[in-house]
């Protein structure tokens, strides 16, 4: 024990991640049980004495204090239709969990600064976070894991160890077009808004495979970006309708709004003059009239079912497959 007081202690994590090994692995090796090869065993004993380190066995976890408090982290600049997303996922989050005992807080980051994520998580203000959809996702996600905080994304993630739920987008996003093109509206033009959103690539995905199910090429000179920004919006309907395009597809519901609003200023009559629909529905959208087609998916089971993951893991330490939500198609007035 005298030579351990001499030699410093290292964590756990530190050892896996100088050996470019798991934390499971190394705990295996120090502690003798479960199978693990002996060169892997030897190389952590190595380690230790070329370093003159002592493994620190038990490491604290950040699931070790419980606040019974839950974040949710969104993005703070949105226009107001999109914020209404936001808020319905808070409000269904906080549905589930105060009834279970814990209080929920949001928190806002402004494009990739999560420096208030941060702050929250070096104060241990939360037990989890539910991760909406935001510029400096990764970022955060990166983030939380390195922490060891329990976290739900919203939407689609490559990495399976990440807790998710996600919306069915690209067969959503090619149904809708199937139904567009079985009504004989051959020449599509697709709203958009920035380049680099993983969302809009999914939901193209799945407008590219109604067409090539169709024998049918989507024109890309008709697929336009920033869509969002009304003198975007006027200079590409122009564009449209000047082509004599059959109908305008949106990406979402706040883009399909903006262009039904410039379509009114520049006095043009949907259906009569062009049809359009959206690959997301809203309450605001439902306002409209003539009323919109759209894909509908449920907001408030998306926030619902990411807080039965959350609570899952924070209670039983189960982690749950990622959940993929179901939509609806409703073809209305829009498309007539």
């Amino acid at each position: 024990s005298g030579i351990q007081e001499m030699y410093k202690k290292v964590n756990i994590s530190k050892i896996a991640s100088d050996l470019g090994i798991s934390v499971y692995t190394v705990s295996r090796a120090l502690s003798g049980k479960g199978r693990i090869s002996e060169i892997t065993r030897k190389r952590i004993e190595e380690y230790l004495a070329e370093k003159e380190l002592v493994p620190n066995i038990r490491e604290k976890k950040y699931t070790d204090t419980v606040t019974k408090v839950i974040s949710v982290v969104i993005p703070e600049k949105e226009y107001f239709v999109k914020m209404l997303f936001f808020y319905n996922i808070f409000f269904s989050v906080y549905d589930y969990f105060s009834i279970r005992g814990y209080q929920v807080q949001m928190i806002k980051v402004v494009h990739t600064d999560i420096s208030d994520l941060v702050k929250a998580v070096e104060t241990h203000a939360m037990d989890g976070v539910i991760l909406a959809k935001f510029s400096g996702r990764d970022r955060a996600v990166n983030y939380l894991k390195e922490k060891g905080v329990p976290f739900v994304v919203l939407e689609s993630y490559e990495d399976s160890s990440i807790l998710q739920v996600d919306v069915d987008y690209e067969n959503a996003s090619n149904e809708i077009t199937n139904a567009l093109i079985s009504k004989g509206f051959h020449r599509l033009a697709v709203m958009c808004d920035n380049r680099d959103n993983p969302v809009n690539e999914r939901k193209l995905k799945g407008i590219l495979s109604a067409h090539v199910q169709n024998y049918m090429v989507l024109d890309r000179n008709f697929i336009f970006y920033d869509t969002e920004f009304e003198n975007v919006a006027e200079m590409v309907i122009k564009q449209v309708t000047n082509a004599k395009m059959d109908c305008i597809l949106c990406m979402d519901d706040y883009i399909c709004m903006v262009i039904l609003k410039v379509l009114k200023k520049m006095k043009m009559d949907v259906p009569g003059d062009i049809r359009i629909a959206s690959l997301q529905g809203s309450a605001l959208l439902q306002e409209w009239y003539p009323s919109v087609s759209c894909i509908f998916f449920n907001v408030e089971q998306m926030g619902k079912e990411a807080s039965r993951m959350l609570y899952a893991c924070l209670t039983e330490h189960k982690f749950l497959p990622r959940m993929v939500l179901g939509y609806e198609l409703r073809m209305r007035d829009s498309t007539n």
